[in-house]
């Protein structure tokens, strides 16, 4: 008969943070690789062609679109004088160090509004992933601090 599982205590304050940052730093870096460090495989690869296919969509849009319409625009970037623009982009941004080409690519405050809908598509596929990685940073740091355990309900901690 197998033991039932013990969990470890969940990690609070400055000790929570140094335990987790890293984990984050890489799952922001290259999707996947926060869940893979923590020896969750499945995960880590499913999120990782997730995003990938969705970062491959958005870039074929974007420029496709942009082609078409002999503009350039989609991406939010951040704008000191527009915090809705600025907050669009803070979602984009959980897209991780790729954001940066594609800001220089298809936003900035040089782009043009989007004209069609297959640009919008594709600023919304980085958009979607970018929010999606942000909710995985909240999952890893729950993960890495032991604070996983404690959302489970009851008849499942065993």
């Amino acid at each position: 008969m197998t033991e039932p599982l013990k969990a470890p205590f969940p990690l609070r304050g400055q000790k929570a943070w140094q335990a987790s940052w890293r984990t984050i730093l890489k799952q922001w870096v290259l999707p996947g690789w926060g869940y893979w460090e923590l020896g969750d495989r499945v995960r880590a690869r499913t999120f990782f062609f997730v995003w990938l296919i969705f970062t491959l969509l958005g870039a074929l849009q974007l420029w496709a679109g942009g082609s078409e319409a002999g503009s350039v625009g989609g991406i939010f970037a951040f704008e000191p004088t527009s915090w809705l623009k600025s907050l669009g982009a803070l979602g984009t941004l959980g897209l991780g160090p790729l954001y940066f080409p594609f800001v220089y690519l298809f936003g900035g405050s040089t782009a043009e509004p989007i004209r069609n809908l297959i640009q919008e598509y594709g600023a919304s596929y980085l958009f979607i992933m970018g929010l999606l990685n942000w909710l995985s940073f909240f999952d890893l740091f729950d993960r890495r601090t032991g604070r996983w355990y404690w959302r489970l309900p009851e008849d499942e901690r065993n």
